[in-house]
């Protein structure tokens, strides 16, 4: 299955394309900003994660029959990661 990864600050985060979370790893190192600080890197990287994920679905020769509106509903237009990616930049 297509996933994306991401981690920092000792916080690993695993979507599926549209985001879907599949696992959350916290070393304990993680804990040691504060709620606001953790609560911040997990969805940076949860979106991190997304876009890489949508990008990879997006080269998924298993999903190339999907029309665009299909697509769409699922999450995996690559222009909406690429979009994503480039306004938190």
């Amino acid at each position: 299955m297509t996933t994306g990864r991401a981690e920092r600050g000792g916080v690993a985060v695993e979507v599926s394309p549209g985001g879907a979370l599949r696992s959350l790893v916290l070393d304990p190192s993680a804990l040691r900003g504060g709620g606001a600080k953790l609560a911040s890197t997990i969805t940076t990287l949860a979106h991190e994660a997304n876009a890489q994920a949508t990008r990879a679905a997006a080269r998924d020769p298993r999903l190339a029959g999907l029309s665009a509106q299909d697509r769409a509903a699922l999450g995996l237009e690559p222009g909406d990661a690429a979009r994503h990616d480039e306004d938190r930049r």
